[in-house]
């Protein structure tokens, strides 16, 4: 048997809370010891949703990314400076294809492939001011729903740390992440 690191977690973060921040006679160092403790609390809620949190958004800005593409693809109006963003997309998606069976693939890979999906996703965000007005409105009609579905997923995620004052009326992240026991993803 192997223990759990969430088991691991817990320990460090008792061992903190009644041996170490008692024994503390500073009071910044205790306040420093409290947020240590909290934060390996936090790690353990979160450590096992890690993989699948960007596993999830994988999917997400590949689905995105395919839209925009498409958008942007099908319309005269576009500048001739996307050209150059599409087909970066078009050859990071060489790497990490839309259909390909990304859970199996190790999380540093799939966190890399996030990075890079986020950053050609900025610079079709740059290129806003050189869309026609129509071009743009089509954008911002696929950026809305997309972020604010990762505004969501993320203070659900760090609600446990308590600075979102409306953490209470946050989903807990299980709930966004998961649907009938399996990853909430589409199926391509």
């Amino acid at each position: 048997m192997s223990p759990e690191i969430e088991q691991f977690l817990s320990g460090m973060k008792k061992t903190i809370e009644e041996v170490v921040i008692p024994n503390l006679t500073d009071r910044f160092a205790q306040e420093q010891a409290g947020i240590v403790a909290a934060s390996l609390g936090f790690l353990g809620l979160i450590q096992d949703k890690a993989f699948h949190y960007e596993l999830l958004e994988n999917q997400e800005y590949k689905r995105v990314l395919t839209d925009v593409n498409d958008l942007l693809n099908h319309t005269s109006s576009a500048p001739e400076s996307i050209t150059d963003i599409t087909a970066k997309i078009t050859e990071h998606f060489t790497r990490d294809q839309v259909g390909d069976p990304t859970h199996l693939r190790p999380y540093k890979f799939i966190r890399a492939s996030n990075e890079v999906m986020k950053e050609l996703l900025c610079e079709f965000i740059q290129q806003q001011p050189q869309m026609s007005t129509e071009l743009r409105s089509a954008f911002e009609a696929l950026m809305k729903p997309f972020f604010k579905a990762i505004e969501v997923r993320e203070r659900s995620w760090v609600k446990a740390l308590g600075f979102d004052p409306e953490a209470e009326q946050q989903a807990d992240i299980a709930d966004l992440l998961y649907k009938d026991g399996f990853l909430n993803i589409d199926k391509p």
